[in-house]
């Protein structure tokens, strides 16, 4: 019999990391349940997480990453701890046959998500779809009915798991040119674990404004790493990574000096890749992060493409609803 928990039972978080093993897209961002996020000091938003699991007697389908915050104007919303919600889900639990869900698993997501709108009758939904095994969320399709806009995001996923050489041919030609400028060039230098610090967080600028407080508490338990890029003894760019041991996620990487017209990111990622290599993740998720430049773009070549790093392009889906409370 199916049934849905939330994150009250004393099982929740046992099952959740059930899940989490089995999800595809692997977004370390959504792996954790993250209670530090709510006890943050640093934070003048409260959220109340209403994450849920649909389950199978002891194996769960389904899952959703999903909290209830205030905005400044007081609107209800409903996200993930400052960003979109989304969903997971189980993909050992596939019929292989037809590949798909069982009806009364998607029936019973549906429902519960409708109920969760009905109660807390927000003003604003932002969820994100991973469209997992290129499937829409039954999430998306309740979102919808009630009138959310889709956005696509094309998010690149690179396979990590081939050698060394197969990664850098898989690369255009161009990116290898402006990889080994960066790595004869420049000072480049990972912080990671206890030797990263609140001081770094102001020298990365924006990179952190989004998700601070969680970006942190992954860095200092090693599932994350900044890599920073000096030139003759200037920090020029930085590049904000964070893992779960499967897949590495690309937060943002950015250049924050105008001292230097020369292509200082293509580097920093190729670094980043072999990080997470050496972390035994399998796959470099681009996603919808940001890749950014502090000059205007420049016929040296500095401009960024996730694409030049070879890999897969992967469609997934913003959906919003701004609604007004019956």
């Amino acid at each position: 019999m199916h049934a849905v928990i939330e994150t009250s039972d004393s099982s929740f978080f046992q099952y959740w990391d059930k899940l989490c093993a089995n999800d595809p897209v692997q977004n370390p961002i959504y792996m954790q349940q993250r209670c530090e996020s709510k006890m943050s000091s640093n934070s003048i938003t409260e959220f109340t997480d209403r994450s849920f699991l649909v389950m199978l007697a002891e194996e769960p389908i389904f899952g959703c990453s999903l909290t209830l915050h205030l905005d400044e104007q007081g609107r209800k919303c409903i996200g993930y701890f400052g960003r979109e919600a989304s969903s997971h889900m189980n993909q050992a639990t596939m019929q292989t046959a037809s590949n798909s869900f069982r009806p009364e698993a998607i029936r019973l997501l549906q429902e519960h998500i409708n109920q969760l709108i009905e109660e807390i009758q927000p003003h604003a939904i932002d969820y994100l779809d991973p469209v997992s095994c290129g499937v829409m969320s039954p999430i998306t399709q309740v979102l919808l009915e009630k009138g959310a806009i889709p956005i696509v995001q094309q998010a690149q996923i690179v396979d990590l798991s081939i050698s060394k050489r197969h990664l850098q041919r898989s690369m255009t030609k161009n990116c290898r040119v402006l990889v080994a400028w960066g790595r004869r060039n420049l000072d480049i230098k990972i912080v990671s674990g206890d030797r990263f610090d609140a001081s770094l967080v102001d020298q990365a600028g924006e990179i952190y404004a989004g998700d601070r407080v969680t970006y942190d508490a992954l860095i200092k338990k090693g599932n994350g790493f900044l890599v920073q890029g000096h030139y003759k003894g200037e920090l020029v760019s930085n590049g904000l990574f964070v893992h779960n041991n499967k897949t590495c996620h690309l937060i943002s990487a950015e250049t924050v000096s105008n001292s230097i017209d020369r292509p200082v990111l293509h580097a920093l990622i190729w670094e980043a890749m072999l990080q997470s290599r050496d972390r035994h993740c399998s796959q470099f998720d681009f996603g919808s992060s940001t890749i950014g430049s502090s000059s205007e773009r420049s016929p040296s070549g500095a401009d960024f493409s996730a694409t030049c790093f070879g890999g897969e392009s992967h469609a997934r889906l913003r959906v919003t609803l701004d609604r007004k409370p019956s």
